[in-house]
């Protein structure tokens, strides 16, 4: 029990971290004049994510104590962010995207570490919950500081990312120790294709989700990427606002270990996905509503549901499908499947979108515009959520859910 305070903390400054730049990076790069390249910029990061985390999930099953492998990871994170400023000040969109390229090598691998250090050392669907639930905090927190600095649309955000994964990055070495628990097997072309993680697809219920998963990147790439330049355009600054979001997803992270064990994966998953059509049509009625800011308010109210229901159940699912040497290759795999070529995917057709559609910038021209751009995501979350309905029917996990409960 003593290690969960550590882990609370890691979680805390891993989300901490990525919100400093990666919350409103869509708005940072829409007040310096480079909206264009918000859907590229995603790209960018979902195609480092398509790169690296295998393979550091691979090096902590086997060679490197996960804890040692995110410390490092962090502090040359810091240095990349603390460069980026110049590149947005200068306009220099090749430079921009190289550097935030590595910045998706370095910190993405983190996240689906910190989920293995996690279930290394607590019971997952009694206390995961409660653990992440302490990034989404850290998330909250530094969109306070954002939105009261007014750096949500500065570049100054990435300074302040870099300052905290420079604090992160030495806190990481004082981490509960999570040695490889591969260490010494003999090693083989396997490792480094992590082929042991990709023989989950083999189960054809882990394959749905995964599925399931990769297509509705296109629905939360939509939100996450443009709801940063979609808010100001209604008059909101987007960090404050999006703070309620942060507020509801917290509260229904406390109750998510219990819904499980009431109402199972499919039941949870299912629901996070219905909720995801909602939030878009939402987002897409408050574009030409007078009364606009309760479509907003609905909308960043649903993320508890959006977020936790589909994204951090899935995490569990995960861990519960994988077996004890391939953990962190497991996260690394769902992790690169929903924000390596899941991203780069949907950061792609969402670019697209949006800049052939979204050709205005202030209302009541962009109205209309948004209102179409948002109708898009919710068909996508529709068509992933009568799949899902239809085919996952995974009942071993969830009676030896029951079981345990």
């Amino acid at each position: 029990m003593l290690k969960i305070p550590r882990l609370l903390v890691m979680m805390f400054l891993q989300y901490f971290v990525q919100g400093a730049w990666n919350m409103v990076i869509g708005a940072v790069l829409a007040a310096y004049g480079l909206k264009e390249i918000v859907g590229s910029t995603y790209s960018v990061l979902g195609l480092a994510t398509i790169i690296s985390p295998l393979f550091i999930g691979m090096i902590a099953d086997r060679f490197i104590a996960s804890q040692k492998v995110m410390g490092i990871l962090h502090i040359l994170n810091a240095i990349a962010l603390f460069t980026i400023p110049t590149f947005v000040e200068n306009g220099n969109v090749i430079g921009f995207l190289i550097i935030i390229f590595i910045v998706g090598l370095l910190y993405y691998p983190t996240t689906a570490l910190a989920n293995s250090i996690s279930f290394r050392h607590i019971d997952g669907v009694r206390w995961f919950p409660i653990v992440r639930v302490f990034g989404t905090i850290g998330f909250m927190v530094v969109g306070l500081i954002l939105g009261y600095t007014k750096f949500s649309t500065s570049i100054n955000s990435f300074l302040l990312a870099s300052g905290a994964s420079v604090v992160f990055g030495i806190y990481c070495f004082t981490l509960p120790n999570t040695p490889p628990v591969a260490k010494g097997t003999k090693f083989s072309i396997r490792d480094v294709l992590c082929l042991d993680a990709l023989s989950l697809f083999k189960n054809k219920y882990f394959t749905i989700f995964m599925l399931s998963t990769f297509v509705l990147m296109i629905t939360k790439t939509a939100y996450s990427a443009y709801i940063p330049v979609y808010l100001p355009v209604l008059g909101l600054e987007p960090a404050s606002m999006m703070q309620i979001a942060i507020a509801a997803e917290v509260l229904f992270m406390f109750l998510l270990s219990l819904l499980l064990s009431r109402f199972g994966f499919k039941k949870i998953i299912l629901f996070g996905a219905i909720c995801w059509v909602i939030r878009s049509l939402m987002l897409s009625q408050a574009a030409v509503s007078e009364n606009y800011m309760f479509y907003i308010l609905g909308t960043l109210l649903l993320q508890g549901i959006c977020w936790d229901f589909f994204f951090t159940a899935g995490d569990i699912y995960v861990d519960k499908k994988a077996g004890p040497k391939i953990k962190a290759q497991a996260q690394g795999l769902r992790f690169i499947v929903s924000n390596g070529f899941g991203v780069f995917m949907a950061a792609s057709i969402c670019g697209m979108i949006n800049n052939r559609v979204v050709t205005e910038k202030t209302l009541p021209a962009a109205a209309p515009q948004w209102q179409e751009f948002w109708i898009y995501p919710a068909v996508v979350a529709a068509v992933v959520a009568v799949g899902f309905w239809i085919f996952f029917k995974d009942k071993d996990v969830i009676m030896e859910k029951k079981q345990k409960a």
